[in-house]
């Protein structure tokens, strides 16, 4: 809600969102699915999410956006509705949230293509795989990626110590 706050990012009604090491999509569609139900109006807005994984399968399997419908289990009534039935007990993303979402391939330790800025990036348990020099790097670099107001979102069991100056 802060973020669509932002008076810059409210008059631009541009938002950018990076999912680094995003599997087989779940993150990125959740995040356009509360985006979606939050702010109805993100929909005349200019919203991108990328999605990247080292994986090339997984990348292929989330651009597809098709799960088992019971992996809809515990899910709100809010993330329900936006699934599709196909009729085989399969579900799929709605296009209009999969139009949202770029899914590439993309190592972390090669160079990054992307320019930004980024008014989020969620890098949630990924950084565990690697050493503390390789996530200061990465981390790093994210933060140059970052919008002035953007936030970077990391799982519960990382932390920032060692570029902790560089973050709020």
């Amino acid at each position: 809600g802060k973020l669509l706050e932002d008076p810059k990012v409210k008059s631009a009604k541009r938002l950018r969102f990076w999912s680094a090491g995003c599997s087989t999509g779940q993150e990125p569609y959740t995040i356009a699915m509360a985006l979606y139900n939050a702010f109805p109006q993100l929909k005349s807005w200019d919203m991108r999410i990328l999605a990247t994984d080292i994986d090339t399968d997984v990348v292929r399997r989330a651009q597809m956006g098709i799960y088992k419908e019971n992996d809809l289990a515990g899910l709100s009534p809010e993330r329900s509705k936006f699934f599709e039935p196909l009729g085989n007990g399969d579900v799929q993303i709605p296009d209009f949230i999969r139009q949202a979402i770029a899914f590439k391939p993309l190592n972390l330790m090669n160079d990054w293509p992307m320019k930004g800025p980024f008014d989020a990036i969620f890098c949630r348990n990924v950084a565990i795989y690697f050493n503390k020099p390789t996530q200061e790097r990465m981390f790093t670099r994210m933060g140059e990626l970052l919008a002035p107001h953007g936030y970077l979102y990391i799982g519960h069991s990382e932390n920032l110590n060692s570029v902790s100056e560089k973050f709020q």
